[in-house]
């Protein structure tokens, strides 16, 4: 069982939500489009009645809603199909506890779409992270595999519908996901007689897990005459992301330095543990979707594989 405190309503109310084990890993807060929902059902609607509990198509379609509303995305036909059918596999399996979470659900999304749209706003920014994060945990279960789908289209869309050189808001962690790189060449080095030396250069790579973890590698390469030296970074954290703020907790990291001309004085050292505090945001350009990290300075990040 996962429980997540939410704050909403005219007096900040606290609520302690339940998020039971998928039907809905959810089980909680937040709205879709219809206001004034009921939990219940009549047996001329029903598409399944067992052990005195029945299940019909405005109880599913009120669940989608829900997903449709924390996700700000649209199921597609074939995903509204899927998850019906998962639901009447779980219903047949468990007819009470399917509709006991499907009805606990429909009562904590009516509260909370009844609440003013800032209070739903902080409902969904609080929820959406858990929420990812859990599923994400169920890599061999069919509903959660089919939400986080859903989640993701929306997610990887969002950049091709930014004008270009746009910002887009960051959301929450799970929207760091990937392999973000920065690289720069410089001009080559030769010998006298034209064999290739090598080149100044430099890439720093940032990659972030859904689990809230991420690596961060750097190399710089620095051509002098003929000497060729080579400085890697290596270090792991976590990551804490409140609005646009980004908190990196590092963890005790490695410099290398390799010198081709001074080999007696290469050396590999541990980089102490520290925070990093950063602004970031997404930008769209030239049609490419990049994270932006600022300190002092901004440097904006390419998604590559």
């Amino acid at each position: 069982m996962l429980y997540v405190k939410v704050v909403f309503g005219r007096n900040s109310m606290i609520k302690t939500l339940k998020y039971l084990p998928v039907v809905a890993l959810s089980i909680v807060l937040t709205g879709g489009a219809t206001k004034g929902l009921t939990a219940q059902t009549t047996r001329s609607q029903a598409l399944l009645i067992a052990q005195n509990q029945s299940l019909d198509r405005s109880d599913i379609n009120q669940v989608i809603d829900f997903y449709e509303w924390v996700f700000r995305a649209k199921f597609t036909p074939a995903q509204r199909s899927e998850f019906q059918s998962i639901t009447l596999n779980r219903f047949n399996q468990d007819p009470a506890g399917t509709k006991k979470s499907i009805d606990e659900l429909i009562a904590n999304y009516t509260e909370v779409i009844a609440q003013p749209e800032a209070a739903q706003s902080r409902v969904r920014q609080g929820f959406t992270q858990e929420f990812v994060e859990q599923l994400r945990k169920l890599p061999n279960d069919a509903e959660a595999k089919l939400l986080l789908s859903v989640y993701e289209s929306a997610n990887s869309q969002t950049a091709s519908t930014q004008p270009e050189g746009s910002a887009e808001g960051v959301g929450n962690v799970s929207t760091l996901t990937g392999k973000w790189v920065w690289a720069r060449t410089g001009s080559g080095t030769y010998t006298q007689g034209g064999a290739y030396l090598g080149a100044n250069g430099s890439r720093f790579t940032y990659q972030f897990q859904p689990n809230g973890t991420v690596e961060f590698t750097g190399i710089m390469n620095v051509m002098s005459g003929g000497c060729n030296q080579q400085i890697f970074q290596s270090r792991k954290g976590r990551v804490r992301l409140s609005g646009s703020t980004l908190t990196i907790n590092w963890s005790p990291g490695t410099f290398t330095r390799d010198f081709s001309c001074d080999s007696a004085n290469n050396y590999t050292k541990t980089v102490p543990a520290e925070n990093e505090t950063y602004q970031v945001r997404f930008k769209a350009d030239v049609g490419q979707r990049q994270l932006c990290l600022t300190r002092k300075d901004e440097t904006c990040y390419s998604p590559t594989n």
